[in-house]
């Protein structure tokens, strides 16, 4: 059992390396920090909801206890 645990970390352990370099021999560019909050085109001045439509043309009538409410 030790062996085949063993060997599953020396496979994700020696697969998963990150290389610093890329393949023409450059350095990777170090990733940049995000601006934050992240503003999107038209932020400023968002367009209105459309208003909603009902989905049928005719009333619906929903049963009520006999009670009342």
């Amino acid at each position: 059992m030790a062996v085949i645990v063993l060997a599953g970390f020396v496979i994700v352990a020696g697969g998963n390396g990150s290389p610093s370099t890329g393949p023409d021999g450059k350095p990777y560019p170090r990733p940049t920090p995000g601006v934050y909050p992240v503003k999107f085109p038209g932020w400023e001045k968002p367009r209105p909801l459309p208003k909603p439509k009902p989905t049928v043309s005719y009333p619906i009538r929903f049963p009520s206890p006999k009670a009342g409410r």
